[in-house]
């Protein structure tokens, strides 16, 4: 069981139980706001206080597991997660669940982390690109299987089973986890400095970081709300929502494995077209909301594009650290899942904001922002890096 293929295949699976459980919400919100009785625009606020709770605690967390054994630290993260999972099967008041959604935040970062650094070591060189950006496809999966599969069960039974199913998946990820990972695995010390911390200092990371705050903003204030919106303004039904979820799953899979692709094909020169594109549906969404199908085909272009980055900036953040910061190799990891969630919180929280003022129809130009400050720093970010290669 401890063959690369197999470790492939959990460390895939520790991304899909992540995902399942952070993405959830957005699912289950109409959901949630009936049991609580309180406003969609507030349950989503969960949202942005996952993500927020996930920025800030993930580098601090990260910080402390950087300095043990990464099984140790995998063992312990999974165990919390779980409890945290547990407390919101069991929440029957709304400020319970609030609670429960930072316990699971604020270990859900540094699991990743484990998993993109377990990735990058126990990869072949040539396969680093392919293998994280499979491990961002378990979220992408997640959406897939997941997200319509808790959909369904929230809305067939409650809300609550739906988390309970995402504890069955964490325990049997953590007994996997267990008997095959390796055990020795830890980072290196630096040469440069012993302080994790002195890899924040490069320019190229405080550039590199903005990038994935701007695409996780532009791509989650549209998706907070993607399920009202599908419902309440295209009027699809809640069957055709499961439906329709679980093809965006699809398309975000194929965005991730696009990503990869990227990674390996100097993606981050090729991204700003990316941006270009997006900036014009969403731009022009709001215009054909008066149509459903075409509206669907709007949303559906713009999911495929959501993903593409995150592969390209991860392989940037493990290149300067593994240059110059091999102390640094996890808090490394941790740099594109901390900054795209703070991203989440961001748009999430203006996503709220713009619902709540203008309505759902008004939220791709809110996207529209975030991707015009999201080409420009990729556009200073790609000179930098011309600059320091030559």
């Amino acid at each position: 069981m401890r063959t690369y293929k197999f470790q492939f295949v959990v460390l895939v699976l520790v991304g899909f139980t992540l995902g399942c459980s952070e993405f959830l919400i957005s699912g289950i919100i109409s959901d949630i706001s009936r049991y609580f009785d309180k406003s969609i625009s507030t349950v989503g606020l969960l949202v942005t206080i996952f993500a927020f709770v996930y920025a800030v605690s993930t580098p601090l967390v990260t910080l402390i597991v950087g300095k043990y054994k990464y099984f140790n630290s995998f063992i312990v993260m999974m165990v919390l997660y779980i409890i945290g999972n547990l407390m919101s099967a069991t929440a029957n008041t709304y400020m319970m669940l609030l609670l429960s959604r930072v316990v699971t935040a604020a270990v859900s970062g540094a699991l990743l982390s484990i998993a993109l650094t377990y990735g990058n070591a126990i990869a072949p060189p040539k396969s680093r690109a392919f293998m994280l950006s499979w491990i961002f496809s378990g979220f992408s999966i997640a959406t897939v299987a997941g997200l319509p599969i808790g959909t369904y069960i929230a809305h067939v039974a409650n809300w609550h089973y739906s988390f309970w199913a995402v504890i069955g998946l964490a325990i049997f990820t953590l007994i996997l986890g267990a008997l095959s990972l390796p055990r020795d695995l830890r980072a290196q010390v630096g040469t440069n400095s012993n302080n994790q911390l002195a890899l924040m200092k490069d320019p190229l990371i405080i550039v590199g970081i903005l990038i994935p705050i701007f695409n996780a903003g532009a791509s989650n204030l549209f998706n907070t709300f993607l399920a009202p919106l599908f419902t309440d303004v295209l009027k699809f039904s809640a069957t055709e929502l499961s439906i329709l979820l679980s093809i965006i799953g699809l398309l975000s899979i194929a965005s991730s494995q696009i990503a990869g692709w990227l990674a390996n094909h100097d993606g981050l020169r090729k991204i700003p077209y990316i941006f270009v594109f997006q900036f014009i549906l969403f731009m022009t969404i709001y215009y054909v909301f008066g149509n459903s199908w075409i509206s669907l085909l709007w949303i559906l272009a713009l999911e495929l594009t959501f993903n593409m980055v995150g592969s390209s900036i991860q392989i940037h953040f493990f290149d300067v650290a593994e240059r110059s910061y091999p102390q640094s190799v996890v808090l490394a990891s941790s740099l594109n899942p901390v900054f795209f969630n703070l991203g989440i919180s961001l748009g999430s929280a203006g996503g709220s904001m713009t619902v709540s003022k203008y309505g759902l129809t008004s939220i791709g130009f809110g996207s529209a922002i975030f991707v015009v400050f999201g080409f420009i720093i990729l556009l200073i970010l790609n000179k930098m890096i011309r600059k320091s290669a030559s």
